[in-house]
């Protein structure tokens, strides 16, 4: 990798971070909200995670990845193929961290009962370290995946025609 292509995929990668941020809000919002209203915790997540998936692709097509972008069907399908793995993944590391090893509970009780773990109840905290690992792997499967570099196709050279 070249320092021009090192750089572009630093860039890609802050914003996708930035992106990544937006969508995570997005997904938090939703997903607190229809866990609130309706109790519904694993379903509110896929929800609030499509959400977050809507607001992903539109922004990293046109902006981070904008270059690369093939605008086609395989495109959309890698994209949704790897935004689904890693909510597999997310709701997966929600359940070992939340069911199995109960770090809802060591949240609450290192942080105590105060106003800060009422917004950041244990349940939130499990949600929280999930989706950081969830970006982490969302952004390499679109970066190898999805919007990979294209290679480039070779030139025509114009052929010598003979007379004779």
């Amino acid at each position: 990798m070249s320092a021009s292509e090192g750089k572009k995929s630093f860039v890609q990668l802050l914003k996708f971070v930035l992106i990544g941020a937006s969508n995570t809000l997005i997904d938090l919002i939703v997903t607190f909200a229809l866990n609130a209203i309706f109790k519904i915790y694993y379903l509110a997540k896929i929800i609030g995670y499509a959400c977050g998936i809507l607001n992903s692709y539109i922004w990293n097509s046109r902006w981070t990845f904008r270059e690369e972008r093939r605008r086609d069907a395989r495109e959309i399908i890698s994209f949704i193929a790897v935004n689904l793995v890693t909510l597999g993944l997310s709701l997966l590391l929600q359940w070992v961290l939340r069911d199995k090893l109960h770090l809802d509970a060591w949240w609450t009780g290192f942080a105590g009962e105060n106003f800060f773990t009422k917004i950041l109840n244990g349940e939130r905290f499990c949600l929280l370290l999930a989706s950081g690992v969830a970006l982490l792997v969302n952004f390499a499967g679109n970066k190898l995946f999805v919007f990979k570099k294209r290679p480039e196709e070779p030139k025509e050279e114009p052929t010598e025609t003979t007379e004779e």
